[in-house]
């Protein structure tokens, strides 16, 4: 079979390699010259049940918690990818009555997940100045490299046979008898039996010539990263203001929504109000400075629901976009391919019409 997977980040080469590890024909496109080029390299890079809806979504929550077990198959399968991954998190709420609903609905879930009192998080965290009178702790939850996760994807497709095809725009798809047949460049033609469009918020774009769409949005956040000299942070901690995590290499993380690029609330405006913020809140190391200040544009859907599947009306275009897309790529990537090569649909996945809306 051969497959051409449009869009190099992490759901495209999750995709990727459980299609040519399975011996299908992959060819994977991106117009940027490097995987992980668009928002996957600007992710925080958190494999968490937590921030999920146990009790308002507990559809979408069932999907993340078996996206977050798929790591453990991954981590069998390609130990490369997790090269360095941290595991444990500590999250609280404005209100210690918060904070034990939040372990309490989670629990009820089936999560491993523990409430931690104020001893046990000043024990654990010394660095941590505002310690809050409890905490949920996750100790399932990872901090990984998104960017390394997806060369890792890449490299392991390319050793199973997949060819790539970097520097490329995609300007079209070409269909012909009702079915999709080939991938358009700029510069050629590429035939596929399948088409996978993973290309985040540029799905809609692409497939709009065939009277379709998923309703794809845009969700915006900035990744600010900071330079430090010594480890002072040993989980993901995320409170009602801050959420960070500090890296094997020392550098800090911290993510944070984005509202809008005006002199006073660019990217970088927002990192050194961050940074004020992390001096009031942790007893950090000298000499501590912001480095980069990015924002990434994920795709989004408000049901919470990933979009993965072949679309109606022209046979052979499939479809893959998620978020929270590093949780659930590796997930995604083994549902699709057995989709793809063997017609069998996970009972996990809604389905959905062209107008995107979702049954169980």
């Amino acid at each position: 079979m051969q497959i051409a997977v449009v869009g190099a980040g992490i759901i495209g080469a999750a995709i990727a390699y459980h299609l040519a590890r399975r011996g299908a024909h992959v060819q994977l496109f991106d117009e940027a010259m490097a995987p992980a080029s668009g928002v996957t390299g600007k992710a925080f890079g958190w494999v968490n049940l937590i921030n999920g809806e146990p009790v308002s979504n507990y559809g979408s929550y069932r999907i993340r918690r078996e996206g977050i077990s798929e790591y453990q198959r991954l981590k069998a399968a390609l130990p490369a990818a997790l090269r360095d991954a941290r595991p444990g998190s500590l999250v609280w709420r404005a209100t210690s009555a918060e904070t034990e609903a939040l372990v309490r609905d989670h629990r009820a879930a089936g999560a491993t997940m523990e409430l931690v009192d104020s001893k046990t998080i000043a024990w654990w965290e010394p660095a941590l100045r505002d310690v809050p009178e409890c905490a949920a702790y996750s100790p399932d939850d990872l901090a990984l490299d998104p960017a390394h996760l997806n060369r890792t994807f890449v490299d392991a497709a390319l050793g199973f046979g997949a060819r790539m095809n970097f520097g490329e725009k995609i300007v079209g798809l070409e269909a012909a008898n009702g079915r999709v047949v080939a991938v358009r460049t700029a510069e050629r033609a590429v035939s596929a039996d399948v088409v996978v469009v993973a290309g985040g918020t540029s799905i809609d774009t692409l497939i709009s010539p065939f009277g379709t769409a998923i309703g794809v949005e845009s969700s915006p956040a900035v990744l600010l990263q900071y330079s430090a000299d010594r480890p002072f942070l040993h989980r993901i901690l995320n409170g009602p203001d801050l959420e960070v995590r500090q890296r094997p290499d020392n550098s800090l993380l911290v993510a944070t929504g984005y509202y809008g690029d005006s002199e006073e609330n660019g990217p970088m405006a927002i990192g050194r109000r961050m940074l004020d913020l992390m001096h009031r809140k942790f007893a950090m190391p000298e000499g501590v400075e912001l480095r980069h200040a990015e924002v990434g544009y994920r795709p989004f859907f408000t049901d919470g629901f990933p979009r993965l599947g072949f679309l109606p009306g022209v046979d052979g275009l499939y479809v893959a976009a998620a978020h929270p897309g590093i949780i659930l790529a590796p997930l995604l990537g083994r549902l699709a391919t057995e989709e793809i090569i063997e017609g069998q649909r996970s009972s996990l996945m809604p389905w959905f019409d062209v107008q995107s809306h979702y049954t169980m």
